[in-house]
C-alpha cells in the first residue's frame, strides 16, 4: 500500500526559525545545512534493510518489521519515526508503518527505484565525500587518495559494490527517461549507438518508443552479460545489439546518432577530448552525437549540477559544465553544438552536436 504525499503532510526539514531574529535565523539556517546529512544517512539504511520492500504488499508494526529485517525494535522505531516525520514513510492509527509515495521509490521492484543509489551514495561515495578537503586542497581526486586506487579499478575490486552502481545508475535513468523522450525525436535516426550505454536501459527504451530504428549498446565487456539479457527480455533482439569496447580506443562507425549519457562528466578536460575525437572519427558528416548531461547554471543561482560537480571532484576527477564550457571543450575535437534542449529533469539536458568540419 502506497500512500500520496501532499504538499501539506511533507513538513519542512530540520530547525524552525519561526520567532527568532535574523541573527538566530541565520544560525538556524546554518544548522539544517550541517545538519543535512543526517537524513541521507536515515534513507540508506532504510534502503539497506529493504524496508520499502518489507512494506510493499501490507503495512506493518514496528515488531513486524524488526523481525523481517533482523533489527533492533527500538532502534528500528527510532529510525522509522525519523523517516515519516520527512514523508518517506507513515504510521497509521494502528501503529503500523505504511509506503508513501517517496518511499516506494526506494522499492527494488519498481521503475526507476533509487534504492542502490541511496545506498551508492551513503557506502563508498560517502566516505569520499568525508574526504573532500583533499581535493579542495590539492584538485586531485579524493576517492583515489583514500582508497588507493580509482573508483573504477575499485569496483572491479568489490564486484558487488560495482553491480550496486550499475543499478544506481540504471535507476537515475529510468526515472528520468521519459523527460529525454519528451524532449528528442530518436525515430528521425537510423541506426543509435549508446557510448557507455551500460545495461542499455535508455537505449532498449527509445527502440520500444522508436520502432523502426536500430541500436548498438556500446559499453565494456563486463556489461554485456546484462545488457544481452535486457535485449533479449524486451524483445529487441532483431533491432539491437551489445558491442564491447573502449570509447578511450574507438566507437562503432557510420551510425546516424552517437548517445552519451552521464559519460562525459566523469572525465577531466584532456580525457573528454580524446573520447569526443574517437566519436569524430566514427560519425558520418551527418551524423548527430547528442551529449546528455547536466548544464551548470551562471551566477549565484541554487543548481543541483553545481553539487553533482562536487561529487564528481571527490569520487572521478571529472565535473560537471556550463554550456560555455561544453562548447569550448566540443571545439577542440572540432565539434560543435548545433542545438540544447532543456529536459524535465535538473540532472538532464541535451546537447545536440555535429561535426564542426570533415577534417
Amino acid at each position: 500500500m502506497t500512500i500520496e504525499n501532499s504538499k501539506d503532510s511533507v513538513p519542512s526539514l530540520g530547525w524552525t526559525s519561526d520567532g527568532v531574529n535574523n541573527n538566530q535565523k541565520a544560525s538556524l539556517q546554518m544548522l539544517n545545512m550541517i545538519t543535512g546529512f543526517w537524513t541521507p544517512c536515515c534513507i540508506a539504511v532504510a534502503a539497506n534493510l529493504n524496508i520499502a520492500d518489507l512494506l510493499a504488499a501490507k503495512p506493518k508494526t514496528i515488531e513486524e518489521l524488526s523481525i523481517e529485517a533482523h533489527c533492533n525494535a527500538g532502534a528500528l522505531y527510532r529510525l522509522m519515526r525519523a523517516l515519516c516525520s520527512i514523508g518517506v514513510f507513515t504510521e497509521n492509527n494502528k501503529h503500523e508503518f505504511e509506503l508513501t509515495s517517496i518511499g516506494n521509490t526506494l522499492r527494488s521492484d519498481v521503475q526507476g527505484s533509487l534504492k542502490a543509489y541511496a545506498i551508492a551514495q551513503l557506502s563508498e561515495h560517502y566516505a569520499a565525500w568525508g574526504n573532500l578537503i583533499y581535493s579542495v586542497k590539492t584538485g586531485g581526486i579524493a576517492f583515489d587518495n583514500l582508497y588507493g586506487m580509482d573508483v573504477w579499478k575499485y569496483f572491479d575490486a568489490n564486484p558487488e559494490q560495482g553491480k550496486n552502481f550499475g543499478k544506481a545508475m540504471s535507476g537515475l535513468t529510468e526515472s528520468s527517461v521519459q523527460s529525454i523522450l519528451q524532449e528528442y525525436r530518436f525515430s528521425t535516426h537510423n541506426t543509435i549507438v549508446d557510448i557507455g550505454g551500460g545495461n542499455g536501459g535508455l537505449l532498449t527504451t527509445i527502440l520500444t518508443h522508436s520502432t523502426s530504428v536500430k541500436g548498438i549498446i556500446y559499453d565494456e565487456v563486463y556489461m554485456e552479460l546484462e545488457a544481452n539479457e535486457r535485449i533479449k527480455n524486451m524483445q529487441l533482439a532483431e533491432r539491437c545489439i551489445f558491442e564491447k569496447g573502449s570509447f578511450f580506443e574507438s566507437v562503432p562507425a557510420d551510425a546516424d546518432c552517437y548517445i552519451m549519457k552521464k559519460i562525459l562528466h566523469d572525465w577531466n578536460d584532456e580525457q573528454c577530448v580524446a573520447i569526443l575525437k574517437n566519436v569524430h572519427s566514427a560519425m558520418k558528416p551527418e551524423s548527430k552525437l547528442l551529449i546528455i548531461e547536466a548544464i551548470i547554471l551562471e551566477g549565484n543561482g541554487y543548481d543541483m549540477g553545481k553539487f553533482f560537480d562536487i561529487n564528481m571532484l571527490a569520487i572521478t576527477g571529472g565535473r560537471e559544465r556550463t554550456e560555455k564550457e561544453w562548447k569550448q571543450l566540443l571545439i577542440k575535437a572540432d565539434l560543435k553544438v548545433m542545438n540544447v534542449l532543456k529536459t524535465s529533469s535538473p540532472m538532464f539536458s541535451i546537447l545536440e552536436v555535429g561535426k564542426q568540419s570533415d577534417k
